[in-house]
């Protein structure tokens, strides 16, 4: 596996953008109010996109927070999962309701 890939995170939902965001914003030692601001948008706005809530973020918003959080954005295709995969999930599913009958 290339360096690059090992460290790619996928961003699969809002949610995971925030984070990410959150994360360069905390890094870079900027207060919400001040990197609101830089990004054009209120706090409450920024404290939205943070827990990924933001329902009506333009993606050129949404771009320019993980550029100024200190990350770039790549994109790759997405494959469907290999059935190991699924099974794996599968297990962990069932796990997960035999743990909930039991109660």
């Amino acid at each position: 596996m290339s360096d690059l890939a090992s460290r790619l995170q996928p961003l699969l939902k809002p949610s995971d953008l925030g984070r990410l965001v959150a994360a360069g914003r905390r890094r870079n030692k900027l207060s919400q109010q001040v990197f609101a601001a830089m990004l054009g948008v209120s706090r409450k706005t920024l404290s939205d996109l943070e827990r990924g809530a933001a329902e009506h973020l333009s993606l050129k918003t949404a771009i320019k927070a993980v550029l100024l959080a200190g990350f770039v954005l790549h994109a790759a295709a997405r494959r469907p999962p290999t059935l190991a995969e699924v099974m794996v999930r599968r297990a962990k599913h069932r796990t997960q309701v035999d743990g909930l009958s039991r109660i």
